[in-house]
């Protein structure tokens, strides 16, 4: 059977990229779809799987999990509503599943995730604060944070659901034989890791997919509010760790370039 290959990531890290670069050059050796489930994959109620063998799946992750049954040719799964499935894929398609732990840096993947409102109240009192994953979640690996969760700004909880994930990875491969890449989104566009990825893929270099680095995809490119204090992570020193561990230095920030970016959107 073919390999299914699963990004497993925070999300804001260049899944977009990956998914539209491959499907260019490699249509031919590949599928790759991006985030195919969207939120249906349910990740908290995914994670809770962890801890609780009886939990139903949900309906959509058991019907793509049919079709990913019946694959006929290589698969690649970006996007990251999948980070919390990634034990369980791994245990239902052992032999044939392999991984690319996709990360970035804690503040600015923390500032992306707030140009999409992560954890911000509401403008409107109908809509529902976009919560990504809650210290009162089962499975979670920082409950701890319950006990302040309510005085914690939104970078900081963006902080946290970092954390999370990329602990949950880090866990993941330790405790797995099936083949593994850890991956920088820093590497991939701007040093070795895109050559890493299509070595990992079992894809040929193809000219093409090096000229994509020019221009980054993103279909979500919003900016934030001013007045996020990035240095709050010292604050969380799993993070600081967790971030170490991934190669990181959470202090080594370009502070003007992320107010280009992330307030004035150039």
């Amino acid at each position: 059977m073919p390999y299914a290959t699963f990004i497993l990531s925070t999300g804001r890290c260049g899944t977009q990229w990956i998914a539209r670069s491959l499907e260019r050059s490699y249509a031919d050796l590949i599928d790759v779809k991006h985030e195919p489930l969207h939120n249906e994959y349910d990740p908290r109620r995914m994670l809770s799987l962890s801890v609780d063998a009886a939990a139903i799946l949900p309906d959509a992750v058991v019907a793509h999990i049919e079709g990913l049954a019946r694959l006929e040719r290589p698969y690649l799964e970006c996007g990251h509503p999948c980070w919390s499935a990634i034990p369980y894929l791994l245990r239902r398609f052992p032999n044939r599943t392999r991984v690319i732990h996709l990360t970035r840096h804690p503040v600015p993947t923390c500032l992306s995730w707030l140009t999409q409102s992560a954890y911000e109240p509401p403008l409107l009192l109908h809509l529902e604060e976009r919560v990504l994953l809650s210290p009162s979640d089962a499975g979670v690996r920082f409950g701890d944070y319950q006990e302040r969760w309510d005085g914690l700004s939104p970078y900081e909880k963006c902080l946290y659901y970092w954390s999370e994930v990329n602990a949950l990875g880090i866990d993941t491969h330790e405790e797995t034989q099936a083949p593994w890449l850890v991956l920088k989104y820093e590497d991939l566009f701007h040093g070795d890791g895109l050559e890493d990825l299509l070595v990992f893929l079992d894809l040929p270099a193809r000219p093409g997919i090096f000229e994509d680095r020019a221009a980054l995809d993103d279909d979500h490119r919003f900016v934030t509010m001013p007045g996020h204090d990035w240095r709050a992570i010292r604050g969380h020193p799993q993070a600081v760790a967790i971030a170490e561990q991934l190669g990181y230095d959470v202090f080594e920030v370009d502070e003007a370039a992320l107010f280009r970016r992330y307030v004035e959107g150039q």
